[in-house]
């Protein structure tokens, strides 16, 4: 392949595109902590490793007007962030869980930096969060990821990506899974709390004279905490689950964006 030819430039300056925008949405690289210079160094480093493998197809012309062009890049650029939206869906439903789950103990006020958007978040979030990308990175989920965006030149080649109603209905379910996911991450904690909160209110239903909050308060965060240390085990093997099937995921994702 002839890198020099004007058609190629332009075709790898696609490749860019849409790479560049899974980097703009994607969980830990869209973090404002990590230094734009390496967000761009490893933008072009792999489009380099990825273009000598992408199809030009022959019936694709590139016109000399500038506003076609800009428009394929605006398309490469929005499926990229699509493709990096949808891993990030699955962070977004281990934090919701974790919110549910610190509101329920009543450490919804318990907030901490998070490191990689840089915005505070609640205790059990920033936990639940961790033990997703030590397992994400664990069962090397990232290598998945990365195989479904080389793939994902074969799938919808430069320029072919359509936004048809099957595909916006599938990124719709796929947001709308996000509370699935939460409910599901959260499950033993979410049930063993609300228990709790059923039982506190047989009590001062029965007794009334006895302060429920002042018991309840410490009741849930000690009951609460031991329950999300049991329940670690199960997380992570939910978690393996839901990361192992990112590749599938995102194959199905791009199929139907091809049309």
């Amino acid at each position: 392949m002839d890198f020099l030819l004007p058609q190629n430039i332009m075709a790898f300056w696609l490749v860019v595109a849409r790479i560049g925008g899974i980097v703009m949405s994607a969980p830990i690289l869209s973090s404002p902590n990590l230094p734009r210079q390496v967000k761009v160094a490893f933008v072009l480093t792999l489009g380099v490793l990825i273009f000598p493998q992408v199809n030009i197809p022959n019936t694709f012309s590139f016109s000399n007007h500038w506003i076609i062009y800009i428009l394929f890049l605006i398309k490469e650029v929005g499926l990229g962030l699509i493709l990096g939206y949808a891993i990030r869906l699955l962070f977004v439903g281990i934090e919701l869980a974790g919110q549910i789950i610190g509101l329920q103990m009543g450490l919804s006020m318990a907030e901490f930096i998070d490191p990689e958007s840089s915005e505070q978040v609640p205790v059990i979030s920033q936990f639940k969060n961790l033990l997703a990308l030590m397992v994400f990175i664990g069962i090397n989920a990232h290598y998945a990821f990365l195989k479904a965006t080389v793939d994902s030149f074969k799938l919808v080649p430069l320029g072919s990506f359509i936004i048809s109603p099957p595909f916006v209905k599938t990124v719709v379910k796929m947001t709308g899974d996000v509370f699935v996911l939460a409910l599901k991450a959260g499950t033993p904690i979410i049930l063993t709390l609300l228990i709790i909160q059923i039982i506190m209110g047989v009590i001062n239903r029965i007794i009334p004279q006895i302060n429920i909050f002042m018991i309840s308060l410490p009741l849930k965060i000690g009951v609460g905490l031991v329950v999300i240390g049991l329940s670690v085990p199960y997380l992570v093997y939910f978690l393996e689950g839901t990361f192992g099937g990112i590749y599938r995921s995102l194959i199905l994702l791009l199929r139907i964006g091809a049309g």
